[in-house]
């Protein structure tokens, strides 16, 4: 198994993590005898789930996904299944206890991050559009992510003075909002994949509702390296393809990112310098 898969398990999720990856190899079992799989593989670049590539019983190529059980992927199990439909992975299976989602293999699984930057957008944008948008009973409000700024963790990027700002948008994001709709919550360049019969499809939502402009706010500071030029390319073609008060996008951005920016802190992400440089050009913006 991949070893920084396995150190960012236990980091971010301490001794219940350490305990679900030494259970792992038993649950792959029980699953793969339930489902009647026959894991091939593993995708390199695992991040806080398992992804197996496996085929079934009929020789369907599929891909296995193992979380641990709990809040969150019951959450991603839900937004998946109201996912369905034109622009979205297929879902074979489920089991909430055994945190394990069985998925259609996209091939070639081609990640948008792949394409040349100027097509990005426009595809971006093409499998956006697609996503059920309808507001959902079941799933939590992304205003819960804001509780990350209640109590911050210990930081050297983030000020105060920025966290009240970040919150004064948020609020002000929610107080002009047009209704909760349902979201992605990541969709950027590494969850949105090409299939050769469905064309361009996401996969991986995190399962939540809000406010839409929240749903633009991963993909633009995505795949960025430090490119500023690419940043504001980015806003502009979004405000003028979907319609979008700028203003308004970008103090959603301030405020998301903020977040992201303590969340990566918290999981000792390396790309959190980055980001927090993203957030003060955009600070700057708005």
């Amino acid at each position: 198994m991949n070893k920084q898969f396995v150190e960012k398990i236990k980091a971010a999720f301490g001794e219940v993590g350490e305990q679900w990856l030494q259970q792992l190899p038993q649950t792959l079992e029980s699953i793969c005898n339930q489902w009647g799989l026959t894991i091939e593989g593993e995708p390199s670049n695992l991040s806080y789930n398992y992804v197996a590539y496996v085929k079934d019983a009929m020789n369907r190529p599929l891909v296995l996904k193992v979380g641990i059980p709990g809040y969150d992927f019951s959450n991603e199990i839900q937004a998946t299944g109201e996912f369905q439909g034109e622009g979205f992975v297929n879902l074979y299976e489920n089991d909430e206890k055994l945190g394990s989602i069985l998925l259609e293999r996209l091939q070639p699984g081609t990640m948008l991050k792949e394409v040349e930057k100027e097509a990005q957008t426009d595809i971006y944008l093409d499998v956006w559009n697609k996503l059920n948008r309808e507001p959902s009973k079941e799933l939590p409000h992304i205003h819960n992510w804001f509780n990350a700024l209640v109590n911050p963790v210990p930081n050297d990027f983030i000020t105060q003075v920025q966290i009240e700002k970040a919150l004064e948008y948020k609020k002000e994001i929610e107080d002009t909002s047009a209704g909760n709709v349902h979201l992605h919550g990541d969709l950027h360049h590494e969850n949105i994949l090409y299939d050769h019969e469905r064309g361009w499809l996401a996969i991986d939502p995190k399962g939540v509702q809000g406010d839409i402009y929240f749903d633009y706010i991963p993909f633009l500071f995505n795949e960025l390296n430090g490119d500023l030029v690419l940043l504001e390319t980015r806003v502009k073609q979004i405000v003028h393809m979907q319609a979008l008060d700028e203003q308004r996008l970008r103090k959603a951005a301030v405020a998301l990112l903020t977040v992201q920016v303590l969340w990566a802190v918290e999981d000792g992400a390396d790309d959190a310098k980055e980001m927090n440089a993203v957030l003060r050009y955009l600070s700057r913006t708005v």
